[in-house]
C-alpha cells in the first residue's frame, strides 16, 4: 500500500534520496514505508480497527483528503539495520529525524499530539492538509501545479490507453449524454472516488462516487458541473465559462439550478444536485 515515490512531489523525492544517503553515510541506513495514497488506500487503512481486524492507525478517511500522503508530500521511513523496523533503540529515529530537519523536511517526531518519529513530509503547507484541500480539489489539481515531476498518477482505461486527463474539456452543447457520463466517471476513477469502469451509465453507483463539491473546490469535477450547468440553465458559450474553479458565479448558478429543481437552494454539489445533474438532456 502507498509505496511508490515516484507518484510523490518531485522536491519531495529529490528529499527523501538525500535523506536516505544521508543516514546510510551517518551509520543509520533507512527504506522509505508509506508515501503517497490513493484515496481507496486511504480508506483501507481507515477501516482498520473498526471495520477490518488491527489497531487503528489513522483518523483520516479518504474521502476527506486529511492524510499528507494523500498529497504526495509526506513518505514514512524504518529502519533498515537488521534490528527491527521501528525498533526506537539507540535515538535511532532521533537521529533521522535531525538529519531529516537539516535538509528542510518537517518530522514528525517533533508533533505534540501525535508523535509520529517515522514520518516526514514538505513543510510548505503546514502540518496539516487544510491548506491543500482549500487550495485544491484533490491531488490531481495539485499534482497539475508540479513540474518536472516526470510522475503520473492516471488511471487506465479500460481499453488499456490512459484517458486524457483534459476529457472533461472536450464536451460541449453536442455531446451527447453518454459522452457527459463517461467524461464525469472517467474522472472519478482517476480521483479514486469511484472503483470499476466507465460505463456511461448515470446509476446509483455513479452517484454515490460522486463527492460533495462546494466553493473554493478547482480541478475537473468543477469544471464537469460548470459544462453541466451551462447546458442546463442555457447558457452554453465557449464552455459556459467552465474555468474549473468553484467561485461566486458557479454557487449562484447551483441555487439556481437547485431552485428549477426543487431542491434546497445552498449552493453545493451533494448527492441530490449530483441526481438532478446526471439526468438525461434528450441526446
Amino acid at each position: 500500500m502507498g509505496r511508490d515515490l515516484t507518484k510523490c512531489h518531485p522536491r519531495l523525492q529529490k528529499l527523501a534520496k538525500e535523506l536516505m544517503a544521508a543516514c546510510e553515510k551517518q551509520g543509520c541506513p533507512i527504506g522509505i514505508g508509506e508515501c503517497f495514497r490513493t484515496v481507496q488506500e486511504q480508506n483501507r487503512l481507515y477501516a482498520q480497527g473498526r471495520t477490518k481486524p488491527g489497531p487503528v492507525v489513522t483518523n483520516a478517511p479518504g474521502s476527506t483528503y486529511r492524510s499528507m500522503h494523500q498529497w504526495g508530500v509526506a513518505f514514512d521511513v524504518y529502519r533498515k539495520d537488521g534490528k527491527g523496523a521501528y525498533n526506537e533503540s539507540g535515538n535511532y529515529f532521533q537521529r533521522v529525524g535531525a538529519i531529516g530537519k537539516s535538509l528542510g523536511l518537517e518530522w514528525g517526531g517533533d508533533w505534540k499530539s501525535i508523535v509520529d518519529k517515522p514520518h516526514f513530509q514538505l513543510p510548505d503547507w503546514g502540518s496539516t492538509s487544510e491548506r491543500l484541500r482549500k487550495q485544491y480539489e484533490n491531488i490531481y489539481a495539485f499534482q497539475a501545479t508540479w513540474t518536472g515531476s516526470g510522475t503520473s498518477t492516471g488511471k487506465q482505461a479500460s481499453s488499456g490507453e490512459e484517458t486524457p486527463h483534459t476529457e472533461v474539456k472536450t464536451l460541449t452543447a453536442d455531446s451527447t449524454q453518454k459522452e457527459w457520463i463517461l467524461a464525469l466517471q472517467r474522472e472519478l476513477i482517476r480521483q479514486d472516488y469511484q472503483p470499476g469502469t466507465a460505463d456511461g451509465i448515470a446509476g446509483k453507483r455513479t452517484v454515490e462516487g460522486c463527492p460533495t463539491v462546494r466553493k473554493g473546490a478547482k480541478g475537473e469535477l468543477t469544471r464537469w458541473i460548470q459544462k453541466r450547468l451551462s447546458l442546463y440553465l442555457n447558457v452554453w458559450s465557449g464552455g459556459g465559462q467552465a474555468d474549473g474553479i468553484f467561485g461566486e458565479k458557479t454557487e449562484q448558478n447551483i441555487r439556481h439550478f437547485q431552485k428549477t429543481k426543487g431542491l434546497s437552494a445552498d449552493g453545493i454539489v451533494g448527492k441530490k444536485t449530483w441526481s438532478a445533474l446526471l439526468q438525461s438532456r434528450g441526446k
